[in-house]
């Protein structure tokens, strides 16, 4: 067995290290789940027919009313003046309005309570399944979503389906 010298070993090991660190810092997917499309943003979502694609919706604090004691011990640090709950399990979405073979589905539902405000903003992710035989072009698909306590709000996500 030869051994390589250590010069090459270092080289071998270095080009190592760097591949990973890119690899690393390589940039995610919109609408990916790391990094969903942003609805008051990005504009429509674009996915393939057969894909799945992930869109953010920001709730404002005033439509839940949700405060620190409805979430109870479930606030996390987050920033020296934000606090940040997992909210999922108080959620709902209903009422589906698609075209056939579509799926839409609460992905997760974070609050943020920022110091010195007594209801939290809510960040909304939801997941939106195109069917395969999906026709192209913008398809806007809809639904209700609702807390425990039955507050409702409208959603509407358009996607554009191409190829």
């Amino acid at each position: 067995m030869r051994i390589l010298p250590r010069s090459i070993r270092g080289a071998a090991l270095a080009a190592l290290v760097a591949a990973v660190l890119l690899a690393a810092c390589a940039p995610t997917t919109t609408g990916s789940r790391e990094a969903p499309f942003r609805a008051d943003r990005d504009g429509p979502a674009v996915a393939r027919p057969g894909d799945a694609v992930y869109v953010r919706l920001d709730v404002p604090r005033e439509v839940f009313g949700l405060t620190q004691a409805d979430l109870g011990g479930r606030w996390q640090p987050w920033t020296p003046t934000l606090a940040r709950a997992v909210a999922t399990y108080r959620f709902t979405l209903r009422d589906l309005v698609a075209p056939d073979g579509w799926d839409l589905t609460l992905d997760r539902a974070v609050a943020y309570l920022s110091q010195g405000r007594r209801t939290a903003a809510i960040e909304v992710i939801v997941r939106v399944q195109v069917p395969s035989d999906a026709r192209l072009g913008g398809q806007r698909v809809r639904a209700v979503l609702v807390d425990q306590g039955g507050t409702s709000m409208p959603i509407e996500i358009v996607v554009q389906v191409g190829r």
